[in-house]
């Protein structure tokens, strides 16, 4: 009688069906997508500290909330405009600040949810890693010269917390998935402001999800900086996407 020894699963291979288990659809076939930015000045002060060169009521009522911006978000890069041009939004009061803030808060939110859009938050799957079980499910561990991250999972394989360490610079960051129909879907990011992680100087992103054309894309983007009170949030509508074929 033959004996057939059973497969051996390696560390790679946990890793690999980790990486599956998440909605990335920069990685199969999604090229861009383009939506309008839905925003409310008047709501946004209701819940942000108001530093005062943002414009008068008045000025944002009549002049900002009219504005049109839209978004064009691909695998690598973030684009916010309007219909004004650079020029002539530096004509606007306050030097078009408060226009240039709220394209940085869209840009900085989208900027943030792109790694776990095409699975660049968790390792690739030809890195060497260490799997180990532990409390909350498993720790994985890689090391790259200098360089150790170490990242924790649920016993489902959602990715918790990730920190890394290199010398005296470190990078810790907490994350939240819930379930899409094309795998694990990033909820909420939170990370330290200047490399540190403790309360009252962290950014807060969540994301709520609208598909489009058989892509999950964020609909709902809520930006939490506690160092300065501040809070964006907005909608995108009216998207498309570009699918290569």
């Amino acid at each position: 009688m033959l004996c057939h020894a059973q497969p051996t699963t390696t560390e790679q291979d946990l890793l690999r069906q980790a990486r599956e288990k998440y909605d990335a659809p920069f990685n199969r076939n999604l090229q861009s997508f383009n939506c309008a930015v839905d925003f409310s000045w008047k709501e946004h002060f209701t819940e942000t500290t108001r530093v005062g060169d943002e414009g008068t009521d008045q000025e944002l009522e009549t002049i900002f909330q009219p504005i049109r911006n839209r978004v064009i978000v691909t695998r690598q890069n973030v684009t916010v405009s309007s219909e004004l041009t650079d020029d002539a939004i530096s004509k606007l009061p306050h030097g078009g600040m408060a226009e240039l803030l709220l394209e940085h808060a869209v840009q900085n939110g989208l900027s943030s949810w792109l790694p776990s859009s095409n699975n660049a938050i968790l390792p690739p799957p030809d890195t060497t890693a260490s799997f180990k079980q532990s409390k909350s499910g498993y720790k994985l561990t890689v090391k790259l010269g200098y360089v150790e991250i170490e990242m924790n999972f649920a016993s489902d394989m959602r990715l918790q917390s990730s920190s890394l360490n290199a010398g005296p610079q470190s990078n810790h960051f907490e994350t939240s998935f819930g379930p899409g129909p094309q795998g694990y879907l990033l909820t909420s990011l939170t990370k330290g402001e200047d490399g540190s992680f403790k309360r009252g100087n962290r950014l807060i992103y969540t994301y709520t999800y609208q598909t489009v054309d058989g892509v999950e894309l964020p609909e709902h983007v809520a930006v939490v900086r506690e160092s300065h009170h501040e809070v964006w949030r907005y909608t995108l509508s009216d998207c498309s996407v570009k699918i290569s074929k």
